[in-house]
């Protein structure tokens, strides 16, 4: 027989205990990799940027959350999302160019959502009086003019109140509005609807002040001197009127436009801010509200005496992170051209909003966090985590030993990012660095030293045979908690090919799933040179975790699954035409449709009525037991193991043991495939207490000895 050990000298467990890898470099590797692993979630996770929509609006509004609440009939919802980003909703409904729809991820497949018009339906459709978000901060006692009651004025007023400060607007007609007064006809924008949004201003508490014009009625150093803040936003008629007035200080540009530094909207003159269209010359309205906004933003800073910083930032557009399937040519010929010289289209029904939130494609992403327990505990998003290791892995072990590697944030993700995959390697660097295994991972240890042991592996021929070209590989865990199950399935695979010989060993997975590659890497040894002895050149397995390691390491042997074999003969002795069971797919076999075939046939070949959940195939849900979290996390691992089980009422069935283990331990009742196929009754183990540690060793050397008395098969 042929097995493998671990390195010499291993001790119980502790830090450090198996530092492993040590050689000239090692660390560094082990180092980049988490470092690379991590920057791919950085640069690449969605789950902290915008959606397209919302990065391209000037004002930041999350317009993919306001199109999901109007697709589902929360319009009041809807409406006060927009309304915390933008108070103007009505107006913008009608005049807004609508940057937001012009790399909107539908474009992909036909048109954009029609954003502005569910914004505008949604204005409309709020019955009574306007509901305004009137909460503001603690009042302040520092002043703030505002010059110009256009879209940037009203903006900027309306932020720094909010903010707590005390407001004034001043417009030099007999109203306010500006552009949205004086310019914009009735048949392009309603006065109802105008007046509506702007009667936000006096509920909010901001003093109008109107037929006020600075220069003539009041100066810029006297305004200067009553308030501790001023705006400038007096529209671009207005900007160049004072700079022909030549009023204190103020400069101009080469386009004939008050000069402000575009990195933080001052004038150069002490507490005096200029933004909108006085600034940037004439623009659109969505444009000039922004503008107003960065101006409040800067008066803000200056009022509480913080760095004016660069407010210019927010002005620059984020990166996509939800790029276009066609070309810009195609984009452009696509997207839907403001026009605001005509009249207002007819507004949208509820029913065509609705249906305009169904082709919406819900690309904003916070999917792999709403799916996994182990993300929604420990972040926010992948990038948090990824910010966290990139910083290092020092005190960051427990939430590294907290993730199941299950695969499912990859299968979700629209971009395919494995955040498994970083705390792997972030457990490799803890093991080089002897900052790991933990002292929780005993146990996982001493099983994962007896799966390579000569004490508790076996390798050999079929009954009779010294050679075999396939082998029944057990694996660990089967053999552990059901002995006679082994003897059994192996006795059937004899029935089917009398030369089938069998190897029981570990895989390596416990060891990969601690980090300790080295040891993973022994034991593949082990698998290998038994292999050679028998001159074996194809493995039979039954273990989903054992299947996909193999076959991931193996590229170079054959790897089957049991269960496709025993699919195509299995003949039962007894029939359950009455019982009906859900399949629970465990997460290792996520990506294997054959397997997960093969089990549906052998449940239905035995009468079974099969009840698919909807987490199973490709988007199964983790038991919690694979990824060895519950010595770490107790809570999380009982939290993981109750969404699996909470998926079905019905009795589950699975072809995993630890899954088996893990969804009894939840309170679901759970058969395993060979339960079902080798016992008359086959829901008896459902009240087994699981096997401890003694007793699974115990049953590993139980299930050695009979493979080893084997006879052989019939008609040999």
């Amino acid at each position: 027989m042929v097995h493998s050990t671990l390195r010499a000298g291993d001790g119980e467990g502790g830090r450090g205990a198996v530092p492993g890898g040590s050689g000239p470099g090692a660390p560094d590797a082990a180092r980049r990799r988490v470092v690379e692993l991590a920057s791919a979630i950085l640069e690449r996770c969605r789950g902290e940027g915008p959606s397209n929509c919302e990065a391209r609006c000037p004002l930041r509004v999350d317009a993919h959350l306001y199109v999901q609440l109007a697709r589902a009939g929360r319009f009041r919802e809807a409406l006060q999302t927009v309304r915390e980003r933008l108070p103007f909703p009505g107006i913008l409904g009608y005049v807004c160019t609508h940057p937001c729809e012009l790399h909107c991820k539908r474009l992909e497949l036909d048109r954009a959502i029609r954003i502005r018009d569910i914004k505008r339906f949604l204005a409309e459709h709020e019955p009574g009086e306007p509901e305004h978000i009137l909460t503001t901060a603690p009042r302040r006692l520092q002043r703030a003019a505002v010059v110009g009651a256009g879209p940037a004025g009203l903006l900027a007023a309306h932020d720094l109140r909010r903010r707590g400060f005390e407001v004034v607007l001043m417009e030099r007609s007999n109203r306010i509005g500006g552009c949205l007064t004086t310019r914009i006809p009735e048949w392009q924008l309603p006065a109802a609807v105008r007046e509506r949004d702007l009667s936000i201003i006096p509920a909010l508490g901001i003093e109008v002040r109107t037929g006020v014009a600075v220069g003539s009625d009041v100066s810029l150093d006297e305004l200067a001197s009553d308030f501790d803040a001023v705006l400038l936003t007096v529209g671009f008629a207005g900007g160049q009127g004072l700079l022909r007035e030549g009023s204190s200080g103020l400069g101009s540009t080469v386009r004939g436009t008050v000069w402000a530094d575009p990195s933080t909207c001052s004038t150069g003159i002490d507490g005096v801010f200029a933004g909108g269209d006085a600034v940037s010359g004439p623009t659109s309205v969505i444009d000039a509200l922004a503008f107003g906004r960065r101006a409040a933003e800067a008066a803000r800073r200056y009022l509480e005496g913080v760095p004016l910083g660069s407010v210019a930032e927010s002005a620059d557009p984020p990166e996509l992170l939800w790029q276009l399937g066609i070309d810009e040519a195609e984009r452009r010929r696509r997207e839907r051209t403001p026009v605001l010289l005509a009249p207002a289209a007819p507004p949208m029904t509820e029913r065509e909003v609705r249906g305009e939130g169904e082709r919406c494609l819900d690309c904003s992403c916070d999917r792999c966090v709403r799916e996994c327990e182990f993300l929604t505990t420990h972040c926010s998003s992948p990038r948090d985590l990824a910010r966290r290791l990139t910083a290092g892995v020092d005190g960051n072990l427990p939430v590294v030993y907290s993730c199941n590697v299950c695969g499912l944030c990859a299968t979700v993700c629209p971009v395919d990012l494995d955040t498994g995959k970083l705390m792997l390697a972030a457990r490799r660097e803890a093991v080089r660095r002897g900052l790991a295994p933990l002292p929780e991972h005993r146990q996982v240890r001493r099983e994962l030293r007896a799966g390579v042991s000569a004490a508790f592996s076996l390798a050999k021929a079929a009954p009779g045979r010294r050679r075999a070209k396939r082998l029944f590989f057990t694996g660990c865990e089967l053999p552990a908690t059901s002995p006679g199950q082994t003897r059994r399935l192996y006795a059937h695979l004899l029935e089917q090919d009398p030369r089938i010989g069998v190897l029981m060993h570990c895989c390596g997975v416990p060891a990969e799933i601690l980090g300790l590659e080295d040891d993973a890497s022994r034991a593949r040894d082990g698998i290998r040179a038994a292999m050679a002895q028998l001159e074996a050149d194809e493995l039979l397995v039954a273990c989903p975790q054992c299947q996909e390691v193999l076959r991931e390491r193996f590229t170079d042997i054959r790897v089957s699954s049991v269960w496709e074999m025993l699919a195509e003969t299995w003949d039962p002795d007894r029939r359950f035409d009455e019982l009906r069971l859900a399949v629970h797919d465990p997460c290792r076999s996520r990506h294997d449709p054959e397997v997960h075939a093969a089990i549906r046939t052998l449940v239905r070949t035995c009468g079974v009525e099969v009840v698919e959940t909807e987490a199973s195939h490709e988007r199964t849900r983790c038991c919690g037991a694979g990824g060895k979290i519950e010595a770490v996390d107790s809570d999380l691992y009982s939290r993981v193991a109750a969404r699996a089980a909470a998926e079905t009422g019905l009795t589950m069935i699975t072809y995993c043991t630890g899954c088996r283990s893990a969804l009894r331990d939840a309170g679901r009742d759970t058969v395993h495939m060979l339960d079902l196929l080798m016992t008359d009754e086959p829901f008896a183990r459902t009240l087994d207490a699981e096997p401890g540690i003694v007793a699974r060793l115990a049953n590993r050397l139980r299930a050695k000895w009979e493979l080893r008395r084997m006879p052989p098969s019939a008609g040999e």
